[in-house]
């Protein structure tokens, strides 16, 4: 699975092959025409790493806050992949949170923090608690889109199990 997170100068990106089985990830950056570069450096990671799902966050659910761009590039991800063949998953933010919420980790830091005690790989990578005036950190967009894929993870998991366990409605965007 690639799970990737745009952010303002790039894109933050993790490989797994299973919950508990990270291969590979990062940030990568760009300053100039950064949607046609960033899908140029999402097609290398798909052709190095030939994954069978992209996941992404679906900018179309209520209370998303991403910009135009960001937007766009995430649908040109969801087309390169679904041109690839490649399966494709979109979560909200809302979404992310009410799985991470049942190891009581609610706010992008909780949910960051959650991951690296999960994948102690990452642990180093974490970014210290974010003051409000202070930047976010490029690193929490690697955290991101881990959230992204373990939230795809547990929720195969749950459907797996009871599809109406927690009360969690099961809604997946898939193209």
């Amino acid at each position: 699975m690639l799970a990737i997170d745009p952010t303002s100068r790039g894109f933050g990106f993790a490989i797994l092959e299973g919950p508990e089985i990270l291969i590979d990830w990062g940030v990568k950056q760009t300053r100039v025409r950064k949607n046609p570069r960033c899908l140029k450096q999402v097609q290398e990671l798909i052709e190095r790493y030939e994954p069978e799902m992209i996941v992404v966050e679906d900018c179309a659910a209520k209370g998303s806050r991403r910009c135009l761009r960001v937007r766009n590039l995430i649908q040109s991800i969801r087309v390169l992949a679904a041109n690839r063949r490649i399966r494709t998953r979109c979560f909200s933010r809302l979404r992310v949170r009410q799985v991470f919420s049942e190891q009581d980790a609610r706010t992008k830091h909780e949910i960051a923090t959650a991951i690296a005690r999960q994948l102690p790989e990452l642990r180093p990578h974490l970014p210290s608690f974010r003051k409000p005036w202070m930047s976010e950190d490029e690193r929490m967009a690697i955290f991101d889109a881990m959230a992204f894929a373990l939230t795809y993870y547990r929720l195969a998991d749950l459907r797996q199990t009871t599809p109406s366990a927690q009360g969690l409605p099961l809604t997946i965007h898939a193209t």
